[in-house]
């Protein structure tokens, strides 16, 4: 937590001003990650017992090019490539899990809110699509895939960015609402499976770096 306010600090104390003007560009490098375990411990007078399940998690990477199409409005196109497990039951000491890759296109626009001297507050709306596979374990030996395309409209409305030098800044992402529909194949008849859904959490969070020119 120290540490979290020094680097607040370092911030508001920027004595250099950057502005985010039209015409402006960028690159940048994007990488998430959603980790944990949880451990439940059951208590019986003098004796406990405690287990640990290891629960749903995701990673992924990615590149984006951003445009500043007026004064303090970014129009961003970004490429991902995500990875998420989730745990199913645990076998013989060791826990099945349903995985999933994908590569996700979204285009997203951001404005700009100067804080401080380089640091700002960077809302964003944006449209994601997705094509990938699924993964089911049935058993240690036995799985089978499952490809889906979907799209989710999203709001990352907790969004923050520090203008290091004229070229160089580092920003963060904490936590998005949205709301969108993924098509599975069925392994068996080929139909398709409809999964809509709203999301809203602060769990989700990733962090990037970009190179203005």
């Amino acid at each position: 937590m120290k540490r979290f306010y020094l680097i607040m600090s370092v911030m508001l104390l920027s004595i250099a001003s950057f502005a985010q003007t039209k015409g402006e560009m960028f690159i940048a490098g994007t990488v998430s990650a959603d980790l944990g375990t949880q451990k439940t411990t059951l208590s019986d007078g003098s004796y406990s017992t405690s287990a640990k399940q290891p629960l749903s998690s995701s990673f992924g990477f990615g590149v984006e090019y951003g445009y500043f199409i007026a004064d303090n409005w970014r129009l961003t196109l970004a490429m991902a490539v995500p990875f998420s497990s989730s745990p199913v039951e645990e076998v013989d000491g060791k826990w099945l899990n349903n995985t999933a890759a994908a590569f996700a296109i979204n285009p997203n626009l951001a404005y700009y809110v100067k804080l401080a001297n380089r640091f700002y507050y960077t809302p964003e709306v944006g449209v994601s699509f997705d094509f990938g596979s699924r993964k089911e374990q049935l058993s240690k030996s036995e799985s089978y895939k499952t490809p889906f395309w979907g799209w989710n409209v999203y709001a990352n409305l907790l969004a923050l960015e520090f203008r290091v030098t004229d070229k160089f800044a580092i920003g963060a992402l904490i936590g998005s609402i949205g709301y969108g529909n993924t098509r599975f194949t069925d392994k068996d008849t080929d139909a398709y499976l409809d999964n809509s859904q709203f999301t809203f959490g602060l769990n989700d969070s990733s962090v990037h770096v970009r190179f203005y020119f």
